[in-house]
This record gives structure tokens, sequence and C-alpha cells, in this order.
């Protein structure tokens, strides 16, 4: 299994902080340069109720082709959601701009994966979800 992550400028920081976390687990993931890689099982697109749809767009432009055209036929993503469940409600975060932009980009085809970086164990879920995306 290969893995590729993909996230925008505002959610740089908490998205290498989850990708460490990630690490702790013998999981490494690299950056999408400028697209997916051909071999990638499946990329982690990072994002928060901070991203903006269009910031978010911009600056993965594949991902822009990609909903638009559908032009990479090896295409898979799992959204993965930012939070910090002390200050934000994630179900309130998804009545915003955090919902639009999954509805928008994602189409609820894909489910998101919620980082919670004040859980103590933030990633006890991932294997088993990221099982059943490499389903």
């Amino acid at each position: 299994m290969k893995l590729q992550a993909a996230y925008s400028p505002v959610d740089e920081k908490e998205s290498q902080e989850a990708l460490k976390a990630l690490e702790s687990l013998g999981i490494s993931v690299p950056l999408v340069k400028d697209e997916p890689e051909k071999d990638v099982s499946l990329v982690l697109a990072f994002f928060s109720s901070r991203t903006k749809e269009e910031d978010f767009l911009s600056s993965l432009p594949w991902l822009r082709r990609q909903r638009e055209y559908s032009s990479l036929p090896f295409f898979r993503v799992m959204p993965v959601f930012l939070y910090h469940s002390s200050s934000e409600d994630p179900e309130q975060a998804f009545e915003g701009s955090a919902g639009r932009l999954y509805e928008d980009v994602f189409s609820g085809e894909f489910k998101p994966f919620g980082f919670d970086f004040d859980s103590p164990r933030p990633l006890s879920e991932f294997p088993r979800i990221l099982s059943e995306y490499l389903e």
C-alpha cells in the first residue's frame, strides 16, 4: 500500500502534525507533488473548518481537475478532517464551511476520517478505516 498526502497552506502545520502521528504508527506518507503517482493506493486529503474550498482546490489543482473531469482513473482519496474537540464540535463544523467543502469536493462518496488533536489516541480507528478504503 502506498499513500500520499495533500493539504492547503492554511492546514500545513496541523497536517504535518497528523503525518508525524502516522509515522509513529510506521505509516510514512509523502506529499503529492504535481499529481498523485499512478501506483499510489490512496491520497489522504487533510482539511479543517478553516479551509476555504477555493483555496483548497487552488492549492491542489490536480484535485480540481479530477473533480471536473475524472481524469485520474486510479484516483482514490480519504478526506481527513482535522479538529480540536476542546474548541470545536465537529458536527457543527460540518454544518459550516467544512461540510460545504466536503460535499462539494468529495460529493459524499468518500467518508471523512476525523483526526481529533485533543484525543489521547487520535489514530485508534485509522488502521481499520484505512483497510476499508483499500478494499
